[in-house]
């Protein structure tokens, strides 16, 4: 699956970089600092997965997936929990709660794959 990483954190990124590059189903496309930056990778690539964060400025992860012109399956990875119900409302796949450990991040890829 090709994957696109959305957070203005960069340790953030590198994260799920390295976890992405430790998953042998999934290929990193693109990362981005902020959705405006994303939506050029999103017109570039075949993207299959997002990785989003919620909080960030300017645009918020949340109201990036209602700006989308298409369905994207989309795995919101955050700090706060406060938003969850929010993000389920919007069809996302799963919802990582930073620090990610590795095993979760697992586990919302086989959901993103349908290997529930």
């Amino acid at each position: 699956m090709n994957c696109l990483v959305i957070d203005d954190e960069q340790h953030a990124i590198e994260v799920l970089e390295h976890y992405i590059k430790q998953t042998p189903s999934l290929r990193l496309a693109g990362s981005a600092n902020n959705p405006a930056e994303a939506i050029s990778i999103l017109q570039k690539e075949n993207i299959e997965l997002i990785f989003l964060d919620i909080h960030m400025p300017q645009l918020s992860g949340l109201d990036f997936i209602r700006s989308l012109p298409r369905k994207y399956p989309v795995i919101l990875c955050t700090a706060y929990t406060d938003h969850a119900v929010e993000g389920f409302d919007l069809d996302v796949t799963d919802y990582l709660v930073k620090p990610i450990p590795f095993a979760r991040f697992l586990k919302a890829v086989q959901k993103a794959q349908g290997n529930n």
